[in-house]
C-alpha cells in the first residue's frame, strides 16, 4: 500500500471517528477504536475528539476515551483545552473525569482565561466549587486583567464571588483601567455580589476607568439600595469623575429624588461644579425636577454661580419655562440681573419667550425693565415687537420706566416708533388704562422719586399735546423747589438717552474729498508736475478714505482707547449736518421731517434758568424766560441752526412750532395772604 492510499485512509477513519463522537454513539466508537488505535487524531482546527465530546458533554465517550490513552491536556489552534471546553459549558461530571485524569487546571487559551475564568464568566457555580476544590488559583488574570472574581461580579453571579473570596479572592484586585470587582458590581446595581464584597472589606473609593468610583457608578444607573449600602460605608461622596460630575450631580441630573436626599443627608457638597461650570442646581433646573431644585435650595445651594454661557439657575429655569422653578428660585433672592455671552437677562428671556406668568414673578422681585440685550432692544421692545399688550402692560406698570418707551437700541427703534410702525397701537390702550400706585414703585418714603418719575412719565406720553402749563402750589419749605429740581432731572436723564449722531459716509462726502482732491491735482499739475500731481492727489484720497473708515468704525467702538475716534465722529456729523443744511437752502430744497418709521427721532428738553427769573409775574418774567430758553436752543442745536430757523421759518412752522412745543412749571409759595411765584419753562 503506497504512502497516498494510507494517508487518505487514516484521514476517513478520523472523520469516521470525530462524526461517532458527534452523535455519542457510544458502540460505533468502541469498534472503530479497535479497528484503529488513534485516539488523538485533531481535525481541521486541531481539536481532538476527547475535546469534543467534554464540550458536548458526552461522560461515557470522555470515559472510554481515556480508557483508551486520550491525552487530556493537548489543545486546539485556539489553545483550548478539554478541561476549559467543560467548564465553559459546566459539564460538572466530566471536568471531575478529566481533573481526576490529570488534566492541567491552569491551563489558558488564547486568551490567557483558565477553566476557572470561564465557569466565573458563564456563572458555573458547581463548577467553579470544584475546581477551586482542587487548587485552582482564585486570583488568576486573562487578557486585560480581569480576574474570575470581577468576572463574577460584574455579571451578578453572587454565589461565585462568595465562593472565590472564601478562597481567599483578591477583594480590591482590579483590571488595567483600575475598576475593581465592586465598581463592576454596582455599575449593573448586583446588590447581593456587593454586599459580599463590602463584608469582605471592600474599598469604596477605588477609582476605576473614567474616574469613576462604586458611588458613582451606582448612582448613575439609580440603583438606590445598592447606594445606601455604599454610604454605610462613609466614601467620600464628592470625588468626581472625568467630567468632574459628583454623585450628587449624576443624580440630580437624572432626577433620582430618593438617591440625592441620601447624598445630601449624607453631607454631600451642593456647589461643586463639573467642567463646563455648571453647578448641581443648574443641572436640576435643566432636567426640570421640581422636587430636587427645592431640596438643593433647601440646602443652601448657591443661586447666582454661572454655569454654561454664563447662564445662572435662574436662567435656566426661566428658559425652560417652569414657573414653578422660577418661584422657588425667586424666594432665595438670585441675582435677576445677571447676563448670559448673549446679553439676555432672565426677564429678557422670559419676555421674548412670551411667558406672562414668568415676566410677572420677576417684576414683583425686582428685576430691572432697562435691561438690554446685545442688540440694545429692553424688553418692551420684545414686548411690543411681539404685539403682546399683556406684556408691555406688565414692563410698563411702574411708570418711571415709561421713558423706556423712547430709549433708542443699537438700529435706533424705539418701543414707542415700533408701535406706531403698527395699525393697531398697544400704547394707546394702556396709557388710557393705566394708573399710578406708590406701591409700584421703589422711590423713597416721601413720594418725591414716585412724583417726579410720574409726572416726568406723564409730560413724555406720546399722546400729550402741548402746550402744557403745570402748578405746583404748596408751603414754604416743604419741598416744592426740590420736587421741581428732581423734575428737571428726571427729563435731562431722559434726554440724555439719545443716541449721538455719528459720521456716516455719504455723497457729500464723496464730493467734497474728490473736489479737495481734485484742487490739490490742479493746482500742482500747473505750478509743478502733472504726474507729481496725479500722485499726490490719488494719495490724498486713499488717506483721506483711510481716515474716515478709521473714524466711522472707531466711533462705534466701545472702550476709552476709542474716545477720540467718537469725539471726531460727532464733530464730523455735527458740521457736516451744518453743510448739508446750507446747501439745501442755497438751492432752496429745505428739510423736511422723515416719514414714519421706526427709528427715534431726536428728542430734547430744554430748561430755563428759573435763577434768572423775576419773583414779579408779567412781561418781564415771560421775556427773561424766552431769553434763557433762546439760549438753552442755541447750546443745543448750534448757533447756526437755531439763527436759520428764525430767519426762513414760516407762518405754519411759526404757528406750531414758536407756541405749541413748550411746557410750563409754576411753583407758588404761600407767604401770609398773599402768593409769590417763580416759573421754569422746558422746551421740546
Amino acid at each position: 500500500m503506497d504512502t497516498t492510499t494510507s494517508i487518505k485512509m487514516t484521514t476517513l477513519a478520523i472523520q469516521n471517528l470525530f462524526s461517532y463522537v458527534e452523535e455519542e454513539n457510544l458502540a460505533a466508537l468502541k469498534a472503530h477504536l479497535d479497528r484503529f488505535k488513534e485516539v488523538d487524531g485533531r481535525s481541521d482546527n486541531g481539536q481532538t475528539p476527547l475535546m469534543l465530546a467534554a464540550e458536548q458533554g458526552s461522560l461515557e465517550i470522555v470515559q472510554e476515551l481515556i480508557r483508551r490513552g486520550a491525552n487530556v491536556n493537548l489543545d486546539d489552534v485556539d489553545c483550548w483545552s478539554a478541561l476549559i471546553s467543560a467548564a465553559k459549558e459546566g459539564h460538572l461530571e466530566v471536568v471531575k473525569e478529566l481533573l481526576e485524569n490529570s488534566a492541567y487546571i491552569e491551563h489558558r487559551d488564547m486568551g490567557g482565561w483558565t477553566a476557572l475564568m470561564w465557569a466565573a464568566y458563564k456563572g458555573r457555580v458547581e463548577v467553579t466549587r470544584l475546581l477551586l476544590e482542587h487548587g485552582a488559583n482564585p486570583n488568576t488574570t486573562g487578557q486585560y486583567s480581569v480576574y474570575p472574581i470581577i468576572w463574577a461580579a460584574g455579571r451578578g453571579h453572587a454565589e461565585i464571588v462568595k465562593l472565590l473570596l472564601q478562597h481567599e479572592a483578591k477583594v480590591n484586585c482590579s483590571d488595567k483601567y483600575g475598576t475593581t470587582s465592586l465598581i463592576w458590581a454596582s455599575r449593573k446595581g448586583h446588590y447581593d455580589c456587593v454586599m459580599h464584597l463590602l463584608e469582605k472589606g471592600a474599598d469604596v473609593d477605588q477609582e476605576g476607568a473614567n474616574s469613576m468610583t462604586a458611588l458613582i457608578v451606582a448612582v448613575k444607573g439609580g440603583y438606590t439600595e445598592v447606594v445606601k449600602e455604599l454610604l454605610k460605608r462613609n466614601p467620600n461622596i464628592n470625588m468626581t469623575d472625568k467630567d468632574g460630575n459628583t454623585a450628587l450631580m449624576i443624580a440630580a441630573k437624572e432626577g433620582y429624588t430618593e438617591i440625592v436626599q441620601d447624598l445630601l443627608d449624607a453631607g454631600t457638597y451642593v456647589n461643586i461644579p463639573d467642567r463646563s461650570g455648571d453647578t448641581v442646581l443648574i443641572g436640576a433646573v435643566r432636567g426640570g425636577h421640581v422636587e430636587i431644585v427645592r431640596a438643593l435650595l433647601h440646602k443652601y445651594a448657591d443661586i447666582d454661580i454661572r454655569g454654561q454661557e454664563n447662564k445662572t439657575a435662574l436662567y435656566w429655569a426661566v428658559e425652560k419655562g417652569n414657573a414653578t422653578m422660577v418661584r422657588d428660585i425667586l424666594q432665595c433672592n438670585p441675582d435677576t440681573e445677571t447676563c448670559t455671552k448673549d446679553g439676555d437677562t432672565p426677564l429678557i428671556k422670559a419676555t421674548k419667550m412670551r411667558n406672562i406668568e414668568v415676566v410677572e414673578l420677576l417684576l414683583d422681585k425686582g428685576a430691572k425693565v432697562s435691561a438690554v440685550d446685545k442688540k440694545g432692544d429692553t424688553p418692551l421692545h420684545i414686548a411690543i415687537r411681539s404685539r403682546s399688550r399683556r406684556l408691555a402692560e406688565l414692563l410698563l406698570r411702574n411708570p418711571k420706566d415709561g421713558r423706556l418707551l423712547y430709549r433708542p437700541n443699537k438700529a435706533r427703534e424705539t418701543p414707542y416708533n415700533i408701535d406706531c410702525s403698527h395699525q393697531k397701537s398697544i400704547l394707546t390702550q394702556i396709557f388710557g388704562a393705566r394708573h399710578l400706585s406708590p406701591t409700584e414703585t421703589d422711590g423713597d418714603m416721601l413720594g418725591y422719586d414716585l412724583y417726579s418719575s410720574a409726572l416726568a412719565d406723564i409730560l413724555s406720553e406720546p399722546t400729550m399735546q402741548p402746550p402744557i402749563c403745570v402748578g405746583l402750589y404748596a408751603q414754604w419749605g416743604s419741598g416744592k423747589s426740590f420736587l421741581l429740581k428732581k423734575l428737571e432731572d428726571e427729563m435731562k436723564t431722559f434726554a440724555r438717552q439719545e443716541i449721538e449722531p455719528l459720521f456716516q459716509f455719504s455723497w457729500l462726502i464723496v464730493f467734497l474729498s474728490l473736489l479737495f482732491c481734485g484742487s490739490v491735482a490742479i493746482v500742482l499739475g500747473f505750478t509743478v508736475d502733472p504726474k507729481l500731481a496725479m500722485a499726490v492727489s490719488l494719495s490724498l484720497l486713499a488717506l483721506l478714505y483711510l481716515f474716515f473708515v478709521v473714524v466711522y468704525f472707531g466711533g462705534r467702538r466701545d472702550g476709552d482707547n476709542w474716545t477720540w475716534a467718537w469725539l471726531i465722529s460727532t464733530r464730523l456729523a455735527r458740521h457736516i449736518r451744518y453743510l448739508e443744511l446750507l446747501l439745501k437752502l442755497m438751492f432752496v430744497n429745505p428739510p423736511e421731517l422723515p416719514e414714519q418709521s421706526t427709528r427715534a427721532l431726536p428728542v430734547r428738553f430744554l430748561f430755563t434758568d428759573y435763577n434768572r427769573l423775576s419773583s414779579v409775574g408779567g412781561e418781564t418774567s415771560m421775556a427773561e424766560m424766552i431769553a434763557t430758553l433762546s439760549d438753552a436752543c442755541e447750546r443745543e442745536f448750534g448757533f447756526l441752526a437755531a439763527r436759520l430757523f428764525r430767519v426762513f421759518k414760516t407762518e405754519e412752522t411759526q404757528g406750531s412750532w414758536g407756541a405749541g412745543a413748550y411746557l410750563q412749571l409754576s411753583v407758588g409759595e404761600r407767604w401770609g395772604p398773599a402768593w409769590t411765584g417763580r416759573q421754569s419753562i422746558a422746551g421740546l
